[in-house]
C-alpha cells in the first residue's frame, strides 16, 4: 500500500502535475488524520470499557463486603437484645437467687462483661475512593450513600464498639481488684457474689452504662443496615448483578397495590409499649408512614429516625426487628399497627 501511494506521488511530480499533486497530498493528510482520530476514538472506547469493567468489579466487591457485614450484624442484634432484656430485669430488681444458681447462670453473671464486635469491611470502598476520578457518570449516584455508610456509619459503629470494650474492661478490672470471689464465680458462685449482683447499686450503674453503649451501637448498626441494603440494591440495578436479590436484602414479599399503599400511608402516633412481662408503658410519639422507592418508610417525627417496612402479606409487615400486624376497618383502611419486637410489643394508631 505504501509503495502504491509512493508511485502515485512520483508519477504526478514526474509529469509536472503540481496542482493535482498538492490536492492528492492534502487528501492523503486528511486520510491520515481521520485514521488517527478513529484510532484515538477506538482507544478511548477501549479505555472507557476497561475502566467501567474495573469499577463494576469494585462495586461487586463492595456488595460482597456489605453481605458479610449485614449477615454478621443480625447475629449482633440477637446478642445484644438478649443482654438488654437481662439487664432490664436486673435494673427492675426482677432477677432472683435462682437465676444465678441455674445451669445457664453465666448469662446473668457475664451479661456486661463480654461484647460482640462488628468491624465494617471497607476494602471495596477504599478501592473505589482510589479511583474517584475514573468513576463513570452512571455510577456517580452511589458516591454520597457510600460515603454515608463508610464514613459516618462506620465511625459511629467503631466508636461505640470501643466504648463497650472500655465498659467491660473496667467492670472486669474493678471486680478482680475488689471481690475475692471473682476468680471462682465460674465454678462455685458464692452468696456474697449473688448478693452483689442482685443488690449493688454501683454494679447496676455499670449495667446501665453498658446497655446505653450497646443501644447506641445497635442504633447505628441498624442505620448502617438500612443504608447498606439500599446501596446493595442500587448497585444491583446499575450493574445487573445479581439478577435476584439475596435473602439478606429485605424486600416486599408481595407487591403492594396502589390501594394497599393508599390504605396505610399517613400520620400515626405510637401510643404504648407492652413488655414481655405484660407491663404497659404509655407513649406519645408522632410518626408518619410514606411509600418509598422499595419500601414503606416509618419516620418518628421528634427524633427524625426512619425504619424501612416491607409487606409480608396483605395483613403483615416486617423489618429488621420484628413483624407488624395491620388492623383495618370495614373500608379496608389501616387504623392500627401492632409491632412485635424481641423485647415486647408496640402499638401505633392512625390519626387524621
Amino acid at each position: 500500500m505504501i509503495k502504491f501511494f509512493r508511485k502515485i506521488r512520483y508519477d504526478l511530480i514526474e509529469k509536472s502535475k503540481t496542482s493535482k499533486y498538492f490536492k492528492y497530498a492534502i487528501g492523503e493528510i486528511v486520510l491520515v488524520v481521520i485514521g488517527i482520530l478513529i484510532a484515538l476514538q477506538i482507544n478511548n472506547w477501549n479505555e472507557k470499557r476497561k475502566n467501567e469493567n474495573k469499577i463494576t468489579t469494585i462495586l461487586k466487591e463492595i456488595q460482597k463486603d456489605i453481605e458479610e457485614d449485614i449477615v454478621r450484624s443480625k447475629e449482633l442484634f440477637t446478642y445484644y437484645n438478649k443482654r438488654d432484656s437481662i439487664i432490664q430485669l436486673a435494673l427492675d430488681n426482677k432477677l432472683t437467687r435462682e437465676n444465678y444458681l441455674s445451669a445457664n447462670n453465666y448469662e446473668f453473671i457475664y451479661v456486661a462483661m463480654n461484647a460482640f464486635h462488628l468491624k465494617i469491611h471497607n476494602n471495596g470502598y477504599k478501592k473505589l475512593t482510589d479511583n474517584l476520578d475514573n468513576i463513570p457518570e452512571m455510577y456517580q449516584e452511589l458516591i454520597t450513600p457510600l460515603n454515608e455508610i463508610y464514613i459516618y456509619n462506620k465511625y459511629e459503629i467503631d466508636k461505640f464498639d470501643i466504648r463497650i470494650d472500655k465498659v467491660t474492661d473496667r467492670l472486669i478490672d474493678k471486680l478482680a481488684a475488689s471481690k475475692p470471689w471473682y476468680y471462682n464465680i465460674d465454678q462455685n458462685i458464692s452468696d456474697d457474689a449473688i448478693h452483689f449482683f442482685l443488690n449493688d447499686s454501683l454494679y447496676k450503674n455499670d449495667l446501665d452504662i453498658y446497655r446505653n453503649a450497646s443501644d447506641n451501637l445497635g442504633m447505628h448498626i441498624y442505620s448502617f443496615n438500612q443504608n447498606a441494603s439500599s446501596v446493595y440494591r442500587t448497585i444491583a440495578e446499575l450493574t445487573g448483578y445479581p439478577k435476584t436479590l439475596p435473602d439478606f436484602i429485605p424486600n416486599h414479599l408481595i407487591e403492594p397495590t396502589p390501594q394497599d399503599l393508599e390504605a396505610i400511608i399517613g400520620n400515626y402516633k405510637m401510643v404504648k409499649f407492652t413488655t414481655l412481662t405484660g407491663e404497659v408503658r404509655p407513649l406519645d410519639e408522632p410518626c408518619t408512614i410514606i411509600a418509598g422507592k422499595h419500601s414503606l418508610e416509618l419516620t418518628f417525627v421528634n427524633s427524625n429516625n426512619t425504619i424501612f417496612l416491607y409487606y409480608k402479606s396483605n395483613s403483615e409487615l416486617y423489618d429488621e426487628e420484628g413483624t407488624s400486624t395491620l388492623v383495618k376497618n370495614d373500608k379496608n383502611q389501616v387504623v392500627k399497627i401492632i409491632s412485635k419486637l424481641d423485647d415486647g410489643e408496640v402499638e401505633l394508631i392512625k390519626v387524621e
